[in-house]
């Protein structure tokens, strides 16, 4: 007779992690890892930087598991965790470095077909370092996350309507972008 696994939810596994249980730690980073990884390298545009804060918010997590109360899903709460490691990077970097700008990740690209959307999204991704930090993050996690107002809400700890405005303030800022390097 074979043993079915039976696959724990997230609040089931952060309870058993929190308790020290070592597999549904393991559980946890393997399901969202990429995740963290994934805006990291959008907020961030460079894959060793990326690669450092999904490593410091793995290292971190043990201990930050405690405070996760339940009350928004866990991907909201790493999502928050993620971009306030972002953020401390960016500001200590702020006066070395520019945030680079290449945001398309290759593999996600391959899906699309036609070259004129490629243009489209590759020009829009450069765009938006041209944006404020806030406009930026706003747009990345409603653009390229594909989150909607409320859950870009809550990880940005802002109002819904707040992200509405950013995201008009966006299309505005491109629009005006866009004019600029046609009359170039």
């Amino acid at each position: 007779m074979s043993q079915i696994n039976e696959i724990k939810s997230d609040s089931v596994l952060v309870n058993e992690a929190s308790e020290g249980d070592a597999t549904a730690f393991a559980e946890l980073l393997a399901r969202h890892y990429d995740l963290i990884y994934r805006v990291a390298f959008r907020i961030l545009g460079n894959q060793q930087d990326a690669e450092d804060i999904a490593q410091d918010v793995c290292v971190a997590l043990p201990n930050k598991l405690a405070s996760f109360q339940g009350k928004s899903k866990l991907t909201t709460w790493l999502y928050q965790i993620t971009l306030n490691q972002c953020r401390d990077l960016m500001r200590k970097n702020a006066n070395s470095q520019k945030t680079q700008t290449d945001f398309i990740d290759v593999h996600e690209m391959n899906h699309i077909e036609n070259e004129q959307r490629r243009e489209t999204l590759e020009w829009a991704y450069n765009a938006i370092d041209y944006l404020t930090a806030p406009l930026r993050e706003t747009a990345l996690l409603v653009v390229a996350e594909g989150l909607n107002h409320a859950e870009t809400a809550e990880i940005l700890g802002i109002k819904e309507s707040t992200v509405s405005w950013r995201m008009m303030e966006v299309k505005k800022k491109l629009k005006a972008r866009e004019k600029v390097e046609a009359s170039e």
